[in-house]
């Protein structure tokens, strides 16, 4: 189990690399908060820009804000 602290992250514009390369072919479990509850969705981070997580898993896509992120484990 490895849990990512996005809010201790720090990274400068070379080592810029995107979620989704990070964790290339890893099924997660993403949490957010979304209008006071508590989110989760499994699935793969197919993509992810300056703003946004794309996670796709059985259901479908679901488009995140990074800022309500909560966690992500791998």
């Amino acid at each position: 189990m490895q849990l990512l602290p996005l809010w201790e992250t720090t990274m400068n514009e070379e080592d810029n690399k995107q979620l989704a390369s990070f964790l290339n072919d890893a099924e997660v479990k993403v949490v957010w908060r979304e209008e006071d509850k508590t989110k989760v969705g499994r699935g793969m981070i197919t993509n992810d820009d300056e703003n946004f997580v794309y996670l796709t898993g059985e259901k479908g896509t679901v488009i995140v804000n990074k800022k309500d992120i909560i966690a992500i484990k791998q």
